[in-house]
């Protein structure tokens, strides 16, 4: 499995989330938005200066966006659906 933090990971492409580089907090709010360690998601745009917008496959959810720093934090790797 190739590990890759999420702003650096193309659009499209199912990935599963294996590590959260991140202070209890942070871990916390992305717990609150429905992001866990294990989720399969799916990056939607590919910019490097506006907010990362994903989709949690795992739980169906609508978008997400998550800031540029955050997205560097959430380690990911292939998903194979």
């Amino acid at each position: 499995m190739n590990i890759s933090s999420l702003n650096l990971v193309p659009r499209n492409h199912p990935q599963r989330i294996v590590e959260i580089k991140a202070g209890q907090e942070t871990k916390r709010k992305l717990l609150a938005m429905g992001i866990h360690v294990g989720d399969s998601i799916v990056k939607l745009n590919d910019s490097r200066w506006s907010p990362v917008l994903i989709r949690n496959l795992t739980t169906r959810s609508s978008k997400i966006a998550i800031g540029q720093g955050l997205a560097r934090k959430i380690m990911v790797g292939d998903d194979k659906l």
